[in-house]
């Protein structure tokens, strides 16, 4: 009989654990739900709803700004890259414009030069 007695304290302890939790779950009332009788939801249902599609559309326009700055500083950082390249290409170009005109210059003398040699041998 030694062994029931523990089984009977199991149980009366199981059942104090038990009765809590039950008064618990009674006492939490349903989240409010569609009412079928009349087809409409619930104002705070309503409320809910219009909650989480405004934060889901809050969310996408975060998103969407985010990337779209992210895009900006893409291109930004594309445009002084490529300005840096053309201001080098300019540099360049002024170099291979002013080496061209000297070339021009002394074409133009030599060929004074030689017209000079041929007018006088013709003489």
């Amino acid at each position: 009989m030694r062994a029931l007695v523990p089984l009977a304290t199991m149980a009366c302890g199981l059942a104090a654990l038990v009765a809590p939790l039950s008064a618990v779950a009674q006492a939490q009332k349903p989240a409010p739900v569609e009412d079928r009788s009349t087809g409409t939801a619930s104002p705070l249902l309503l409320q809910q709803q219009r909650a989480t599609v405004t934060y889901r559309e809050v969310t996408q326009a975060a998103f969407e700004s985010k990337r779209a700055e992210q895009d900006v500083l893409s291109t930004q950082d594309s445009y002084n890259a490529a300005r840096e390249r053309a201001d080098a290409l300019k540099i360049e170009l002024d170099k291979a414009i002013a080496v061209r005109d000297v070339a021009k210059v002394k074409e133009a003398a030599a060929r004074k030069r030689y017209d000079a040699v041929l007018n006088a041998e013709t003489r």
